[in-house]
């Protein structure tokens, strides 16, 4: 993130999809053109999807584009307003998963709060298996 002066007050300005994928790779010392290459599309491909002038792409190059640069898929789908298609798809077969979803939102739990639920989670299913209650 970066900031930016408005109004006499200092606010976050959250990158972009295409500069953050730019940074990633310059991050990694890839260039455009191998970064392209291992990717399986054209550096003009690439090129404009860094400068923004192209929509963030289909989800599995997005998934690809994170495993190639060692980022957080989960990042680059919340950047590109896309929704990785697993989770979408688990969304559809678990029938409480959206309640809960919902449930999170009407309470407002942040980030923190999904962090201690998935720590109480791993401890639960650890504690099931090593009981055999799994």
């Amino acid at each position: 993130m970066f900031s930016v002066m408005q109004q006499e007050s200092l606010i976050e300005v959250p990158k972009g999809f295409g500069e953050t994928i730019r940074e990633m790779r310059e991050a990694q010392s890839l260039g455009l053109r191998a970064a392209a290459e291992r990717l399986g599309i054209s550096p003009a491909y690439l090129s404009r999807i860094e400068r923004g002038k192209e929509r963030p792409p289909k989800p599995e190059l997005i998934k690809k584009i994170a495993r190639l640069l060692g980022g957080d898929a989960d990042l680059l789908f919340r950047l590109s307003t896309s929704t990785d298609p697993d989770l979408a798809e688990y969304l559809n077969l678990v029938p409480n998963a959206p309640e809960f979803l919902r449930t999170a939102m009407t309470l407002r739990l942040t980030s923190d709060d999904f962090a201690e639920l998935i720590e109480e989670v791993k401890k639960k299913r650890r504690s099931s298996v090593s009981s055999g209650t799994a």
